[in-house]
């Protein structure tokens, strides 16, 4: 190889890896919506007041979230779709529940209280 095709590589080289530094991919757009709407609902639930409505946002946010770890950083989005619908129902699931927990609250803690 010589002087000149080495230079011309490195500059090839160069050039993209600088436009690599500026351009935001995928995973850092995620990380960074993650932690907004983490940061969001810490927020809420720190000054809100108890309410269903609030429960519901945040319960949203949870599947929200699970949905983009799953697809983004687990990489699952192409994956076998049993599996994919498997952990994604997991992220479904579990928002359900805690929403029902607040619900019933009164009902639950009535049917775990020892006599």
């Amino acid at each position: 190889m010589s002087a000149a095709e080495s230079s011309k590589i490195a500059v090839r080289e160069a050039d993209s890896g600088a436009d690599a530094n500026r351009r935001w991919n995928k995973l850092d757009i995620t990380w960074v919506v993650l932690m907004v709407v983490t940061l969001l609902n810490a927020f809420v639930a720190e000054t809100a007041d108890p309410h269903l409505l609030i429960t519901f946002v945040i319960c949203l946010s949870i599947a929200y979230k699970g949905r983009l770890v799953i697809d983004n950083f687990m990489e699952l989005y192409h994956a076998n779709k049993t599996i994919r619908s498997f952990m994604r129902s997991y992220f479904y699931v579990f928002p359900v529940l805690i929403f029902l927990a607040d619900v019933f609250s009164a009902q639950i803690a009535w049917l775990t209280t020892i006599n």
